[in-house]
């Protein structure tokens, strides 16, 4: 290991734990997030995962938090005692709002990320003629489900693209609004991608398109950044937001998170309406929470998304980012060092936690295989061979599947 690499490890303030030893990994994690090692995450050495882009692993508390809210809802289902539980998850909703720096009555607890796209999508108001421009990186939920949309309200979908080793913030604006008519009625976008782990410059973004018509709804898939990144939606400006608790956040999973601005909550259509909504047409419920009006719910999950966001709160977002990029830094920068292809970007401002590297589709499944049997780490073949580091990685996680990479970069193509 170099003098350079030597001090990026010091400045991250994660020492590479001894394997075999006590607490190990946890210990190197707890020294950052100031937990009890026994509290922190629950993986083994020889199982770490590495691929938060698809599903994150849940802090130990929260997990023990989702199996005592079982064990209580089990041993008494009485109606004070459900309705003491699903209370509970209030003060997730008012957590999460003060996290995004919106208001409580904007945020909607739903299931996941393609749920909450499809509300936007299938709900927003629109007529024939009307056009949708959609980024031609998008997940499916918020790509496909608008080709849906489309074909049942005769409107029209266009795409902008945005080259992946582009270095000007002000070239992706101009290539936005260039394909803004005045037909556009919406433009959704992933805030990062999850094939290329390029990052769109959100706030910049929505300031041209509001420079250009005020009354776009503006939606972003937040899949790839709510719970990694320090969301300020006031200041980021768009309509709607939309997450997944299991992903980055490090929460329950089948939780997912839709943000919709109060002017906007009007104009967009349920997709389901039961129990929460109301007795009549007219909805009772308080602004966003008429998007998850569904009935029985997972009363433990929802419960401890509650304790998600205070792990979150103890942290504080910025803090996360801050570790959870630097490991990110740590890893890109040794995939550097042994010069190998990148599918994302290396410009400082375009880059993620999302690291993807160049392997031809065939050799993917050896190549994961392989990097599992040698180094213990889980990735992904989502673009190529994708890297998705969170705060509960360590420079030894990073140099072990570095490692594994540099011995089989013959699979790389």
């Amino acid at each position: 290991m170099d003098i350079k690499r030597r001090s990026f490890i010091k400045g991250i303030g994660i020492a590479s734990p001894l394997i075999g030893g006590a607490f190990g990994y946890k210990k190197a994690i707890a020294d950052i997030l100031n937990y009890d090692p026994e509290k922190a995450f629950g993986f083994s050495e020889n199982h770490v995962p590495m691929n938060a882009a698809n599903l994150c692993p849940m802090p130990i508390a929260i997990s023990r938090s989702m199996a005592r809210f079982n064990d209580d809802l089990d041993f008494d289902m009485s109606g004070s005692n459900r309705s003491r539980i699903v209370s509970i998850k209030e003060n997730a909703r008012e957590g999460i709002a003060k996290q995004l720096n919106v208001k409580t009555n904007e945020v909607a607890i739903t299931r996941n990320t393609s749920e909450s796209n499809n509300i936007i999508a299938q709900g927003l108001s629109l007529k024939s003629g009307d056009e949708i421009l959609l980024w031609d990186q998008n997940h499916p939920s918020n790509d496909v489900s608008w080709a849906v949309r489309a074909d049942r309200s005769n409107c029209k979908v266009r795409y902008f693209s945005v080259p992946t080793f582009t270095n000007d913030i002000e070239n992706i604006t101009d290539l936005i609004k260039k394909q803004i008519s005045p037909k556009t009625k919406v433009i959704s976008f992933t805030h990062i991608s999850n094939i290329t782990g390029f990052k769109l410059p959100a706030q910049q973004i929505c300031e041209a398109v509001r420079g250009q018509n005020k009354n776009i709804h503006i939606h972003i898939d937040g899949a790839q950044t709510w719970g990694l990144m320090d969301v300020d939606l006031n200041k980021i400006g768009c309509d709607s937001f939309s997450g997944s608790s299991h992903k980055w956040y490090m929460g329950p999973r089948e939780i997912g998170l839709l943000v919709v601005k109060e002017p906007r909550v009007e104009n967009i259509w349920p997709n389901i309406v039961s129990i929460g909504w109301g007795n009549s047409k007219d909805t009772s419920a308080d602004g966003a929470k008429k998007f998850e009006a569904y009935g029985q719910r997972d009363d433990a999950s929802l419960a401890a998304l509650s304790e998600t966001v205070k792990f979150h709160e103890e942290i504080t977002p910025r803090k996360i980012e801050h570790a959870a990029t630097k490991i990110s830094e740590y890893i890109r920068s040794a995939l550097i060092d042994i010069n190998v292809k990148f599918v994302s970007s290396n410009n400082q401002q375009f880059t993620s936690n999302v690291i993807i590297l160049e392997v031809l589709r065939q050799n993917r499944t050896q190549l994961l295989k392989k990097i599992f049997n040698e180094a213990g780490i889980i990735l992904a073949g989502t673009g190529g061979l994708r890297l998705s580091p969170h705060i509960y990685n360590t420079t030894d996680h990073a140099d072990r599947v570095v490692r594994a990479i540099n011995n089989n970069r013959d699979l790389l193509g």
